[in-house]
């Protein structure tokens, strides 16, 4: 949404220990400043920022990377957010749409909108007024969720065409049929149809839910199709709008549908958002985790609701928030409660939610000793994926309290996922070839001699294959934005490493090099050597062991300051 070009410039012109300062207390340590970490609990300080090299690392529990990063885990905005932001600190102007990946589709999906919001206040769309009015939707303090009709009668098509929008381009957006039907093709997925725009967290709408009017319709709540923009399973609807409310509050409060949505929001509960009809998913938990450490499920009051609402609290565990759960009476939803009893009401049933354990306690039915225990280690199974060492530990402690059981026991049952959960946090080998990998990172002004002395096939590991990959291809790549490419484990190791090593002299670097690529070559000579003695072919086998010794002569021999490719060994 930005161009490259210009969130370098930001990178290199924002002093990271200046925008860090804002939020904790820094102080110089030799090249370095530390601090107490921001993101974990801790009684000495592990978090430290390198200015010469704009980034930050905490060793303790190991994020890092540079001032947008910062922002994005401290502030919980997103990525084009926090270069925004940096780039108002520098007085740089931005132009989000040049160069945005998709742009055509977010152009038709905003005429769709406009649309489908035209239509909602026509005479056409009355039927769409009288249905809002009968769910006692006040679309004057919804105006932030475009709310819009799709009539049965279409129109659609229609309109993009005098836009200039071809049919080529409605079908990439989702909003004409695929089929190969003569009559099907061409025909717009929404008819007669209440319509809910759904924004992605910078506020570009990127899909389209659909709620039949009359009974015959089928199915009654329909979304847009998959698209390069829209994926259900990674988009929460109404987060865009209530984002800054979560921030503030410090609560997200989830609910199901879209009419529970918007009947909160337009009575003052807008620190809500919901997932897009179907359950709580992995990726919807961590979005909501960028906006605040604690969720309140607030699901209907039937079987269904409890059942989704068990299924999502160890999701939101994993995610690293702290989950409570409101329960409404049986055959109650949030849309009709607050409709019934008042805002005042719900307020006081949400004030008096229930943290997930006694909520699990009381929602899964135990008649015998047996179904206790399932309980209990289901709960364990949900504690033992927590990755924070702290919320780990008071999870653990608190479990024993709740269900009166001696903490030894319980970490009895959980002793080796404890082990591996730990493990994967803190206790991480750090390979010959990752320490290669962080040399190149950390100075990356010598890496046309890199090129010359290794290949991808040099590294083992998949991910520093793909990284040396990218290196190759361009060599000021950000390792931060990596997620896709190289693992969270990967990242950390190499992080921690830049952190603490300051970049090497020449003479050095290429004294590394070389007796890294010697060894590659070494390991090669003696899978050959161990082949030929395998098949009893003492030619060969003489013939490498020649090699191998040749190659030990020549490093003793090697004069560093003469050494310029990958020829000179």
């Amino acid at each position: 949404m930005i161009e490259k070009e210009k969130i370098e410039e930001i990178k290199r012109q924002t002093d990271i220990v200046a925008v860090i300062s804002q939020y904790i207390k820094l102080r110089k340590v030799g090249k370095n400043y530390r601090a107490l970490c921001p993101f974990h609990t801790e009684k000495d300080p592990s978090f430290y920022v390198n200015p010469d090299k704009g980034i930050f690392y905490c060793f303790g529990c190991k994020k890092g990377g540079n001032a947008i990063t910062f922002l994005m885990e401290y502030e919980k905005l997103d990525f084009p957010a926090a270069v925004r932001r940096l780039a108002k600190n520098l007085g740089i102007e931005i132009d989000t749409t040049k160069g945005l990946k998709y742009k055509e589709i977010y152009e038709v999906n905003e005429l769709a909108c406009q649309f489908y919001s035209l239509c909602l206040t026509k005479e056409i769309g009355k039927k769409g007024q009288h249905y809002l009015n009968e769910r006692k939707i006040d679309m004057t303090k919804l105006k932030d969720f475009r709310l819009g009709y799709a009539p049965g009668s279409g129109g659609l098509v229609t309109f993009m065409r005098q836009k200039g929008v071809s049919i080529e381009k409605l079908n990439k957006a989702g909003l004409i049929s695929t089929s190969t039907s003569y009559r099907q093709m061409n025909r717009e997925i929404f008819r007669d149809r209440l319509i809910f725009p759904i924004y992605n967290v910078s506020g570009r709408v990127i899909g389209f839910g659909g709620r039949g009017i009359d009974d015959y319709i089928k199915p009654k709540y329909l979304n847009s199709p998959e698209t390069p923009l829209f994926k259900k399973g990674e988009v929460l609807y109404g987060l865009y709008q209530s984002k800054d409310n979560i921030r503030t509050k410090g609560e997200a409060i989830l609910v199901e549908g879209y009419f529970d949505l918007l009947s909160l929001f337009q009575k003052g509960i807008n620190n809500v958002c919901a997932p897009l009809g179907t359950s709580l998913t992995e990726k919807q938990a961590v979005l909501i985790s960028r906006f605040s450490n604690k969720v309140n499920i607030l699901f209907d009051g039937d079987l269904s609701g409890i059942k989704a609402a068990l299924r999502a609290i160890g999701l939101l565990i994993n995610a690293q928030v702290d989950v409570f759960v409101t329960s409404l009476p049986t055959g109650s939803d949030p849309d009709t409660f607050i409709n019934q009893n008042g805002v005042d009401k719900l307020r006081e049933v949400i004030d008096g939610a229930q943290d997930f354990f006694h909520f699990y306690k009381k929602a899964v039915k135990i008649d015998t000793v047996e179904q206790e225990v399932v309980l209990i280690k289901d709960l364990i199974q949900i504690i033992s994926s927590i990755r924070d060492g702290i919320r780990y530990d008071r999870y653990l402690k608190y479990i024993s309290r709740v269900f009166d059981i001696p903490i030894d026991t319980i970490m009895k049952e959980m002793a080796s996922k404890k082990k591996t959960s730990v493990k994967s946090v803190r206790d991480f080998k750090i390979t010959q070839e990752e320490k290669v990998m962080a040399m190149i990172l950390n100075a990356r002004e010598y890496f046309s001699l890199v090129k010359d002395f290794l290949k991808p096939e040099d590294f083992n590991e998949d991910g520093l294959k793909r990284l040396y990959n990218l290196l190759l291809r361009d060599k000021n790549f950000d390792i931060y934005d990596l997620s896709e490419v190289i693992s969270e484990t990967l990242r950390e190791k190499l992080l921690s490493i830049i952190m603490k090593e300051e970049a090497v002299p020449k003479q050095a670097f290429l004294e590394a090099l070389i007796r890294y690529k010697s060894g590659i070559e070494e390991k090669r000579i003696r899978s050959k050597i161990s082949e030929a003695q395998v098949k009893g072919d003492e030619q060969a086998r003489t013939k490498y062991f020649k090699q191998l010794n040749a190659l030990k002569q020549k490093m003793l021999k090697i004069d560093l300051d003469k050494v310029t490719t990958d020829s000179d060994l």
